[in-house]
């Protein structure tokens, strides 16, 4: 089971120079935006991203597609960097692709193929927000909680103003329009960067680098803002009779109440794009609002009084209230995902009564008691380590992040590829209690390390 983001169709940036013979996917024009940006969201753009990603991963496709040869089943989540899997016609491709990889070289009679494909392509299955299983385990990619990648409607994810595309949250604009273009940038480590950390970067790009990610970022921002806009004016549609009649299909596959489902879904957060405050501080508006308005004040200041100590003293009174205002606004800037996830877990465990809840999306591999002897486990991520941290010393605490959940009817084990080890072993994780109030501090690193 892959919990979400397995195809990373956002990073894939692929535009097609020609197009081959009988080749269906290229039954489109490529216009000036994706010369710039890459292909977009379509289902037929999403098929070149598909085909370009098999090809770049083709032994690990192959391996996976041995396993479900031999028996195996596949089950892949949606997240929200493959929310194309939304589209049926990516689904039937991927497994065909798969089917192709399974068989390549055997010599089949045509029914039997027919039927082994057919077979094979049964057992490869996509969920489209959440997995259940009753009294035993509970799984969803949990980007639903982070309000820089949640969708209004997970389960109709297509955009409000071309329901042919993908709809586009705050991060897919950072990353089609800004972090895409830049080749020194991996978003993935940007909430571990420190001020000095952006410094040394932008110190190395130079006067043109400069002026280049200053122009992306900027570009950027304005269609978040015009984006966010046309949600505040009312000016988009909503997909919530689609979304509800997705919502009550799976609550009937689960074998749930629509009105429990309803309620997990009403935990997701809002997306920054469809608030244009919050949006307006994502990007450092309110702070650039709140430097002038103090300037503003202090001029006024200056024009009103004549004493120099009333001038001094009006001045210390504006600066002392743009830092008291400062400090109120700061801990609403950084909008982790992980207390969030954990706190939803709590709340999803005591509502269907499952013992193990599981998700992913934060990249912090976590362990939580939950009420009840439960139990809520964030599988961390597959992404490359930190440049200079390589886990090297099988007898330190593992910081590889090829981590996976094995589950064995009562027994859950984290579990990690050790590169140093060359082997499997128990990920380096601290169970912690559950947080029942606003949040807790999410940990700087992969893994909550403890010593072996």
């Amino acid at each position: 089971m892959v919990a979400g983001d397995f195809v990373d169709f956002v990073e894939v940036v692929v535009v097609p120079q020609a197009q081959r013979p009988l080749s269906l996917h290229l039954s489109f024009e490529v216009n000036e935006e994706e010369r710039a940006f890459g292909l977009g969201t379509e289902a037929e753009r999403s098929l070149v991203k598909l085909e370009a990603t098999f090809d770049f991963h083709a032994p690990l496709f192959r391996r996976l597609a041995q396993f479900v040869r031999e028996g195996g089943e596949l089950v892949i989540l949606r997240g929200n960097h493959d929310a194309e899997f939304h589209w049926k016609k990516v689904q039937r491709v991927f497994r065909r692709r798969m089917a192709d990889m399974a068989f390549k070289g055997q010599h089949l009679e045509v029914d039997d193929a027919i039927d082994m494909r057919n077979d094979f392509q049964t057992r490869i299955s996509f969920v489209p927000w959440m997995y259940f299983e009753k009294d035993r385990i509970y799984i969803e990619h949990g980007h639903q909680y982070d309000p820089y990648c949640s969708f209004d409607h997970q389960l109709y994810p297509v955009s409000p103003t071309n329901p042919r595309r993908i709809d586009t949250p705050v991060f897919m604009f950072a990353m089609r329009y800004f972090v895409n273009m830049l080749n020194d940038f991996a978003a993935h480590n940007a909430d571990l960067w420190t001020v000095k950390d952006y410094w040394q970067w932008l110190k190395a790009k130079g006067p043109a680098g400069l002026f280049y990610t200053g122009r992306m970022a900027l570009e950027a921002g304005i269609r978040m803002l015009i984006y966010a806009g046309r949600f505040a004016l009312g000016r988009v549609r909503r997909y919530n009779k689609e979304h509800a009649r997705i919502l009550q299909a799976e609550a009937e596959r689960y074998g749930l109440p629509v009105s429990k489902v309803e309620r997990i879904d009403a935990l997701h957060y809002v997306p920054v794009n469809r608030n244009l405050s919050e949006l307006m501080r994502l990007l450092f508006l309110d702070r650039l609002l709140l430097v002038a308005g103090a300037m503003a004040l202090c001029m006024f200041v200056l024009l009103v009084f004549d004493s120099i100590w009333l001038e001094l003293a009006g001045i210390g009174l504006v600066a002392g209230a743009a830092f008291y205002i400062n400090k109120r606004m700061a801990p609403r800037r950084f909008l982790l995902p992980g207390p969030k996830q954990a706190q939803a877990a709590r709340r999803i465990s005591k509502l269907l009564k499952v013992p193990l809840v599981v998700m992913g999306h934060s990249h912090v591999r976590r362990i939580s008691e939950l009420a009840g002897g439960a139990k809520y486990v964030n599988t961390g991520c597959w992404l490359p380590p930190l440049d200079g941290k390589p886990h090297t010393d099988p007898q330190a605490p593992c910081t590889c992040k090829l981590s996976h959940l094995v589950v064995e009817e009562d027994r859950a084990d984290l579990r990690v590829f050790c590169r140093a080890a060359k082997t499997v072993r128990l990920a380096d994780v601290e169970e912690t209690k559950a947080h029942h109030g606003g949040g807790t501090p999410e940990a700087v690193s992969t893994a909550d390390l403890i010593a072996p």
